[in-house]
């Protein structure tokens, strides 16, 4: 920004000094010409000032449009993080239930495995006793006078019904 120059103005009203000190007698004052040059120089100073004024207008919405687009940053930073902080609660619940469910199908496949092992366990009895009977059975056919089980069949009933 300019200003008019005030010092030259103030010249021009004051009395001259000579050389030796003193003031010039034969001063006289130089109106017009200064005061075109003022006119001059406010007419620039007026220019200057609309020119200024209009820089700082528009510094100002500029510096709005900052302050606005960094206030909506913000505000939107803000939605992010309230946004991943959901997102990091759910997951958390997320995980709880599904170690939750992981202990429950870990206790179910304990039980299983463990019906599975007593009817393994069963399963292995049976069969040896099934063994058991059937060499039991063997042993009596090898030591019995019937050669068939009906025979034997029609023995016990005959032998039931006698003694009954």
């Amino acid at each position: 920004m300019q200003f008019p120059d005030l010092f030259s103005f103030a010249s021009s009203i004051m009395p001259a000094y000579t050389s030796n000190g003193f003031p010039n007698p034969l001063f006289q004052f130089q109106v017009e010409p200064q005061f075109q040059e003022v006119s001059l120089k406010s007419t620039s100073f007026s220019n200057n000032s609309t020119s200024d004024e209009a820089d700082e207008q528009q510094q100002s919405i500029i510096n709005e449009r900052k302050q606005r687009r960094m206030i909506s940053n913000r505000e939107s930073a803000r939605r992010s993080r309230m946004r991943k902080q959901k997102q990091m609660h759910q997951l958390r619940l997320q995980v709880v239930c599904l170690r939750n469910e992981n202990q429950q199908l870990r206790d179910e496949l304990n039980r299983v495995s463990e019906n599975h092992e007593q009817a393994l366990q069963e399963n292995a009895q049976l069969k040896e006793e099934t063994s058991e009977f059937r060499q039991a059975l063997t042993d009596i056919q090898l030591n019995s006078p019937y050669t068939s089980f009906q025979q034997l069949d029609d023995d016990l009933c005959n032998n039931l019904v006698c003694t009954n």
